[in-house]
């Protein structure tokens, strides 16, 4: 939540106008009763030229620290909003608003003032050691201070554009500097719980989530997985594979207990409604593990690609969140190594949406059962290889039905399904479809704000 002579933001929220700066520390924030606001600040000095880049960054800075408690309210009530951790009454640190108008006034004062850089790193640092101590999630704690810090950033601009202080787009001269200071403080923070994480527990099973929790992030440099390995009892260079156990609600619930298999450790992280369980495989192959993990009623599950070597578990985690994406219902066990277009298709959700809107479209314009009748047959043929005999036998209708429903697809679309290239268009924008769902789909249209072509 550095600021430097710039303010620090993380990539801010795409938004024109809003009570945001540059990034105060994110997982910070909040005001002392009492707190008292800074006067107006004074304006900008009378020229004929726009003011430059560092005098708009100057100006928007005094204007948020002139109504500083307002303003962090409306950062705490983002984090909140962005961060379901701290939305959640149980789980969120009770000083939150405290910390957060004290890390958006510090970010503040230290973007007018270079020397107070150092009460930005203090209370950036402090900060880490509080929430490891209280024993909050690593990456809850980083999320939180990023979308701090891209509220500060925005509420900057926002104030540019309010105050009529000239033309925003200038201080994207200044972009660069915030973010590289957001991300300097990102480290300083991960460092600083890290380092509790290492000496805090008491109890073996306590380090040991705390030290997971923080592997599972990025950033890990090697002399720390080093140390998380033998804190961890797992091998630096072994191969790992990570599953995400998600519960969808009301219902669902992650299981209490962790799959025991044969010649295998399995450690659990756990968050809200989903688990995430790092496999030590040593020489078993995935298929042991994925054999292991049952999903019930309520439940999804993702499983990563085998990865070698701790300090790859951020990617394999991501990885099994992205095949828990692609779980169509409940009850399933996703590898993603076996469903890659469809992970393909839900890392892009927007573009799987274009492309299922551009193939598709043209079927919304039929009734609806015409039109339900049309995409269960394009499905039970793709799934049956593209043989008209076997979707007709599943259908239980005649082999000719089939074809024709075929050929008034094509007509209908434009495309030709004897052509590769429109086949596999067909098929992404089909399994878009089913991953999505037609609100999804039909909706991009309105997010694009445009008619589009069919």
């Amino acid at each position: 939540m550095h600021t430097s002579s710039v303010p620090g933001a993380v990539r801010p929220r795409v938004t024109t106008v809003s009570t945001a700066g540059p990034r105060p520390g994110a997982a910070a924030v909040g005001p002392p009763p009492g707190a008292t606001a800074v006067g107006s600040p004074p304006p900008l000095p009378e020229s004929a030229d726009e003011p430059s880049p560092h005098q708009l960054f100057d100006h928007a800075c005094r204007c948020l620290l002139g109504r500083s408690q307002a303003f962090s309210d409306t950062v705490v009530d983002q984090i909140r909003t962005e961060v379901p951790y701290y939305a959640d009454p149980v789980l969120a640190p009770p000083d939150l608003p405290q910390s957060v108008y004290k890390g958006v006034r510090t970010t503040l004062d230290a973007a007018l003032d270079p020397g107070r850089i150092v009460d930005v790193e203090r209370y950036t640092r402090e900060l880490g050691i509080r929430r490891a101590e209280e024993s909050r999630p690593l990456d809850e704690v980083l999320h939180a201070f990023r979308v701090a810090g891209s509220e500060v950033w925005s509420g900057i601009i926002g104030a540019v554009e309010r105050d009529g202080l000239g033309d925003q787009r200038h201080l994207v001269r200044v972009a660069e500097l915030v973010w590289k200071s957001n991300d300097r403080d990102c480290v300083l923070l991960a460092d600083a719980y890290r380092q509790v994480a290492k000496g805090l527990a008491s109890r073996h099973n306590e380090r040991v989530r705390l030290i997971l929790a923080a592997v599972l992030e990025s950033r890990n440099d090697p002399a720390f997985i080093l140390d998380a390995a033998s804190i961890l009892d797992l091998p630096p260079d072994g191969r790992f594979a990570v599953a995400e156990i998600r519960a969808t609600p009301p219902l669902g619930r992650t299981p209490d207990a962790v799959p025991e298999i044969r010649g295998m450790r399995v450690l659990r992280h756990t968050g809200g409604r989903r688990d995430v369980l790092v496999a030590h495989l040593g020489d078993r192959p995935l298929d042991a593990l994925v054999s292991a993990l049952e999903a019930g009623p309520g439940m999804r599950i993702g499983v990563s690609p085998v990865v070698q070597g701790l300090e790859n578990l951020p990617r394999a985690r991501d990885m099994a969140g992205l095949a828990v994406r692609t779980c169509r219902g409940d009850g399933e066990v996703a590898r993603l190594d076996a469903r890659l277009p469809d992970g393909l298709l839900m890392s892009r959700p927007d573009l799987s949406a274009e492309l299922a809107l551009r193939v598709l479209r043209p079927l919304y314009d039929l009734e609806p059962a015409d039109r339900e009748t049309l995409i269960d047959t394009l499905g039970v043929w793709i799934e049956k290889g593209g043989s008209a005999v076997q979707a007709a036998r599943h259908m239980l209708c005649h082999r000719n039905t089939v074809l024709n429903r075929l050929r008034r697809f094509e007509q209908l679309t434009g495309l030709e399904l004897s052509r590769p290239r429109d086949l596999v268009r067909l098929t992404l924008a089909f399994d878009a479809l089913q991953l999505l769902g037609p609100t999804a789909v039909l909706g991009c249209a309105d997010a694009w704000g445009r008619e589009v072509d069919g």
